[in-house]
């Protein structure tokens, strides 16, 4: 149980630079909001993943924004957020102020779930799976997501 709790740990630890690393280009870009102001999670997020290539510049693997009912996968393209793809929120929850569950299904069926990181409110934690008990096991630091805001 202690080791687990280690390991967790030094994720959290190493998932929270690798998003300060990666939120280094967010400020270049043009913010721009998908939907209505009623959004539950406003705003712009990336993941922290890199891998994208647009004329030249290395841009996150995916920028995202964040309906009540979707959440949207995109491209950043000449300042403005170009939507690739959306998966579907099944369930959606602020456990507390500022902190968010999303629960969603991809096209092809795969659950996932972010959640807000409690000691920074930056940063969604992405776990393969909906089930709690499994999130050690299936976390991704890669597909994590910090805000742009």
């Amino acid at each position: 149980m202690k080791k687990n709790t280690i390991q967790i740990s030094f994720m959290m630890i190493v998932s929270a630079l690798l998003l300060m690393t990666a939120l280094t280009g967010c400020d270049k870009i043009q913010k721009t909001a998908t939907g209505s102001s009623a959004n539950m999670i406003p705003g712009m997020w990336q993941t922290a993943s890199m891998g994208y290539e647009y004329y030249g510049t290395l841009q996150p693997e995916y920028y995202v924004q964040f309906t009540n009912s979707e959440i949207i996968y995109g491209h950043m393209k000449n300042g403005a957020f170009a939507p690739d793809h959306s998966d579907r929120i099944i369930h959606l929850e602020e456990t507390a102020p500022g902190i968010f569950k999303v629960q969603a299904e991809s096209a092809n069926g795969a659950h996932y779930t972010f959640l807000t990181c409690e000691s920074d409110n930056c940063v969604m934690e992405y776990y393969g799976t909906w089930s709690e008990e499994e999130f050690p096991e299936t976390y991704s630091i890669g597909a994590s997501l910090g805000s742009c805001n």
